[in-house]
């Protein structure tokens, strides 16, 4: 058995509605009747980077890291590995190939998921919004689009470079987002986020970060990884005759946009993979 292609899980960091484009033109909220983007929207970048470490299939649910435990991965069979982490790049709908030491899990039925990942997330997008605005880099117009730099989402801070705006289009850079905080940055430390029920299906996702020794974090200061532990919608079923496992990759609202003090703030959003036996 081949794996060539390996499930990646939906992380949340600012859930919000899902951005209307019409006609290519950027709008808030799924009815598209609000021209700004005051209160956020979840869209499509043009490219989304992830590095991830490790890969499990599990026949039950791992039972979850907390501040002093690791999770629990006894119903689980490790799929993929690679210690200095595996990037992925890659576009809506697109399959991805990870470099690094494949295993094939033993036959049975995996109800359950588990991926431990870098808290870095790489975004790449431009395009046009309804209302103009100000880039946190500069430049002001209708034409966004994310510079090549990097920043921090943390408790009490967040970064204020990852956006150019003009009056024509960007060319865009890749902007690095380091996530120690699930939330805005003015909210509580929150190291946990858990969605259900994701895009209808069913499956539910619950994401963690995580310290050093692989507990959950107690501050922002201590995060250095991310976790994730998924429920599959439809179970994946490993027989004698599985040759592979594929998956399609759903970055579709894997970028947040938001008005953060009049300029125009990019950061990471939901991003979701489903796997199957073939």
């Amino acid at each position: 058995m081949i794996l060539s292609t390996i499930i990646v899980f939906e992380m949340i960091n600012n859930q919000a509605e899902a951005c209307t484009i019409t006609s290519g033109v950027v709008k808030h909220g799924t009815t598209g009747d609000d021209d700004s983007i005051e209160d956020g929207c979840d869209t499509t970048p043009s490219l989304y980077e992830v590095v991830i470490y490790k890969l499990y299939l599990c026949t039950s649910s791992p039972t979850e890291p907390t501040t002093t435990s690791t999770v629990v991965l006894t119903n689980c069979s490790e799929i993929f590995d690679n210690s200095s982490g595996s990037t992925a790049s890659v576009s809506q709908g697109e399959e991805i190939v990870l470099e690094g030491t494949f295993t094939r899990p033993p036959e049975g039925t995996y109800t359950h998921g588990y991926a431990l990942m870098d808290n870095t997330f790489g975004i790449t997008w431009a395009g046009e919004i309804a209302a103009s605005m100000d880039g946190m880099t500069g430049g002001s117009g209708v034409f966004c689009g994310s510079v090549a730099g990097s920043g921090t989402h943390a408790k009490g801070s967040t970064h204020a470079n990852s956006s150019i705006c003009g009056s024509s289009a960007i060319t865009p850079g890749k902007f690095v987002e380091t996530l120690a905080q699930f939330g805005a940055a003015s909210d509580a430390f929150s190291s946990k986020a858990f969605v259900e029920n994701i895009n209808g299906t069913t499956a539910s996702i619950s994401g963690y970060l995580v310290d050093t020794n692989g507990h959950r974090a107690a501050n922002t200061g201590e995060v250095v990884k991310l976790e994730g532990l998924v429920a599959f919608a439809n179970p994946v079923v490993v027989t004698p005759d599985t040759t592979s496992i594929s998956m399609t990759f759903n970055v579709g609202e894997g970028m947040h946009l938001v008005d953060e003090s009049d300029k125009l703030y990019i950061g990471s959003g939901p991003f979701q993979a489903i796997m199957t036996a073939n």
